[in-house]
């Protein structure tokens, strides 16, 4: 607990020294400096300013009518060198204080160096209130806003023949891209996975479901998010892929993780050569005390929930539902599927801690839901089906056979 507790403390000094010596008043008169230097004095001001927008990969759903409703999201920030410079100073400083209070036992999993590039995107300064231009095609200019944490989230209605030409002029049946433009003329493309009202949809959770991040245990799971190389669970690549094959089905990847770290899971994604698909992350807050605290949080259970239940309101697809036992996943795909019965076709769940399947928690967790639908599993290629379209047979029920009485000794 204390070496957790340094670290975490460590991080975010670092970290909250940026937020707060680069405040919203701060920011506010560096926007008001831009614009009378850039208005009154001809400067360019772009070269000086280091904005950056991250677009997360998001859907589009045919509604009924036929056309399409877009949604975008994205996150506009502003680095500069010193946090650069405090980027390398609190990696070399967490890296330090966790091999002075780390146990024989725990050290092993700070043998090497905080990796820069996962702190950096923790370490930025968030651009609210800011205007983004949104360009869909040829046809589809917009304006958004961002939030006071630097985020957009809109959606737009776009005619089904517009989307039809997008996709001719992509040449990609399920992805069309947009672009967003900042306020330095900076532009950023974004892509939208486009989601037909009938089909097939994979939502998988990351952590502990295809990437190991021992999301139980607050050492390993900062070791394994800031520390080491990202690690796959072994057969899920070939599992989904086997998936994307046969039934052409999308993936969309839910995760309780924070989308500061969307580009390093993102590349390890495509690494591991999972199938592309959309992103559905948290934003880390400051009120969040660590990274535990932030995944194992009611906020996260209810990310999930109300995603789960945008997916269900905007199509009539089928979904297949993959997650493991560290978090609170098999409760939160036992409540969907038994309010949404008809639309969740399986739930797969990678026991982290080796339950088994008659195990108290999972027949809790789907109590009411036909046993057929849910599967525990430990060995991806060995226990997922290849086939989702054969809906095996329930096995029988395991009782527990009460203990016989003693008999009563003769008198």
């Amino acid at each position: 607990m204390l070496i957790m507790d340094s670290l975490v403390v460590v991080l975010f000094l670092c970290i909250g020294f940026v937020h707060f010596n680069d405040g919203q008043i701060m920011h506010k008169i560096q926007d008001k400096i831009k614009k009378v230097a850039s208005q009154n004095l001809g400067m360019d001001v772009g070269r000086y300013d280091h904005e950056e927008m991250m677009l997360f990969p998001n859907v589009g759903f045919q509604r009924k009518e036929g056309d399409w409703r877009l949604n975008l999201h994205g996150w506009r920030f502003q680095t500069s060198k010193k946090n650069k410079f405090l980027g390398k100073s609190s990696s070399a400083m967490a890296q330090r204080i966790a091999r002075l209070v780390a146990s024989s036992e725990q050290v092993v999993y700070y043998n090497d160096t905080f990796q820069r590039d996962r702190l950096k995107p923790f370490m930025v300064q968030d651009e609210t209130n800011e205007k983004i231009h949104i360009m869909i095609g040829s046809k589809h200019n917009y304006t958004t806003k961002t939030d006071n944490e630097g985020q957009f989230r809109t959606s737009f209605i776009i005619p089904n023949a517009d989307v039809q030409q997008m996709k001719k002029t992509l040449k990609n049946d399920q992805v069309i891209t947009y672009k967003a433009i900042g306020d330095n003329a900076d532009i950023w493309e974004g892509k939208i996975h486009l989601l037909e009202r009938n089909g097939l949809s994979i939502i998988s959770d990351i952590d502990d479901t295809i990437k190991i991040s021992e999301v139980l245990d607050k050492i390993r799971l900062v070791a394994n998010t800031f520390i080491h190389g990202f690690r796959v669970v072994e057969g899920m690549p070939e599992v989904y892929r086997g998936w994307k094959n046969k039934h052409n089905c999308s993936f969309h990847y839910l995760s309780a993780m924070p989308d500061q770290l969307y580009t390093i899971t993102k590349d390890f994604v495509d690494e591991q050569n999972f199938p592309d698909g959309t992103f559905h992350m948290r934003h880390f807050r400051w009120a969040s005390t660590s990274i535990y605290n932030f995944v194992h949080s009611v906020d996260t259970k209810m990310h999930k929930i109300n995603h789960l239940r945008y997916f269900v309101f905007n199509t009539l697809r089928s979904l297949v539902l993959v997650g493991d036992s560290g978090e609170r996943d098999p409760e939160i795909y036992g409540n969907v599927a038994r309010m949404y019965p008809k639309r969740v076709r399986r739930i797969f769940i990678r026991a982290v801690k080796d339950e088994k399947d008659d195990d108290d928690r999972f027949l809790k967790a789907f109590k009411d839901v036909p046993r057929e639908k849910w599967l525990i599993f430990r060995d991806p290629v060995r226990d997922l089906p290849k086939d989702l379209d054969i809906i095996p047979t329930a096995p029988p029920p395991k009782f527990k056979t009460p203990a016989k009485k003693p008999k009563s000794s003769p008198k």
